[in-house]
């Protein structure tokens, strides 16, 4: 304060009575940006999955016949739509930050696991019938193999930024025990996956579209669940509708997991059900987007999930958050989980 402010000290404007601050301008609330990327990158992955359905659709109206699953669509006219959706979704979805370190890591495995499926088409169908198919002298390995080198490079580069950054990320919480062994299963599928893919190529061609789409709903039905379960321990006060959400969620997880079930068994057992199989994967996606969208309208102004947890028990999470990690910890966290006596045991776990 300067001397002539002192002897001059400011009055109260005119028509503001009490010499209180004015009050903030009327309009539209004010957005942190890290929000705003947030709802972006929500919203993105709905309209991927819509646009996927368009590309199928319209190709449908100048073809004879239906494709028998979605991946068939690959050697269709919707063979860009089919690759830039994989492709756009498996970034996404290493993007997205999961409100557990368990989500998370399964996240993470689903996204490369559809960068690998957008990479690696399944076999030629016999069944093509549109006016542009790709010609039955497309290579499909000659194509496939510089293609999985580069999402293997971008990925390899990525990962050692983010290792070279870790220190200065580092927070006082370790991760989870969960999040742990999700990690470690995410980096041990990697690890096969490169294996063949360099010493078995032929191999790696015929099995790692189906196995890569496996990983990938299987990785999306397990956040499912665990979303089920942080919703039903989440603090009713704290947000609106929460006894519908928790219905919500876990109806999807047990309809998507059934879903799942069925199209491995149609795939594996019933060969003659070609068409089901193309009506329950879409169904799958289906289910998907849906989930999605409702998700993104419950966590549109607070993403992070924690939050919503009583305070004691966010206080009890981040205590044993921050005993350490490592095996010593896993080991720890597991044998509380295992104890029939503890109280909701899997959230700090997870």
């Amino acid at each position: 304060m300067t001397k002539d402010s002192e002897k001059n000290p400011r009055t109260p404007d005119a028509g503001n009575e009490g010499g209180k601050m004015p009050s903030q301008p009327a309009g539209p609330r004010l957005v942190p940006i890290t929000l705003a990327v947030y709802r972006d990158l929500r919203v993105g992955m709905v309209v991927i999955m819509v646009m996927l359905a368009a590309a199928v659709l319209i190709e449908r109206l100048t073809a004879t016949c239906w494709q028998l699953a979605i991946s068939a669509y690959y050697y269709t006219s919707a063979h860009s739509i089919v690759i830039a959706a994989l492709l756009a979704l498996g970034a996404l979805f290493i993007m997205y930050k999961g409100s557990s370190d368990t989500e998370d890591a399964l996240l993470t495995l689903a996204g490369v696991s559809a960068l690998i499926a957008a990479m690696v088409p399944q076999g030629r169908p016999s069944s093509l019938c549109g006016r542009a198919d790709l010609p039955p002298e497309y290579d499909v390995d000659a194509v496939t193999r510089p293609n999985v080198w580069a999402v293997v490079i971008s990925l390899l580069l990525g990962w050692g930024f983010v290792l070279w950054q870790a220190p200065r990320n580092r927070t006082e919480q370790s991760r989870s025990p969960g999040g742990i062994l999700a990690l470690g299963l995410f980096w041990l599928i990697v690890a096969v996956g490169l294996f063949t893919f360099i010493f078995d190529h032929k191999f790696f061609l015929e099995q790692a579209h189906g196995a890569a789409g496996f990983l990938l709903i299987s990785a999306f039905i397990a956040t499912v669940f665990c979303t089920g379960y942080l919703v039903k321990r989440e603090d009713g006060s704290k947000l609106s509708h929460h006894r519908a959400y928790r219905r919500f969620y876990r109806a999807m997880a047990i309809v998507m997991l059934v879903t799942l079930i069925a199209i491995v068994t149609a795939h594996l057992v019933h060969r003659g059900w070609e068409l089901w199989v193309l009506v329950m994967e879409s169904l799958l996606i289906l289910e998907f987007a849906v989930y999605w969208v409702v998700q993104t309208i419950e966590l549109w102004d607070k993403p992070d999930r924690m939050e919503r947890l009583p305070d004691d028990t966010q206080r009890r999470i981040a205590e044993a958050r921050k005993k350490g990690g490592g095996f010593d910890g896993f080991k720890a966290e597991l044998a509380n989980v295992t104890k029939p006596d503890s109280v909701d045991r899997l959230l700090p776990f997870l």
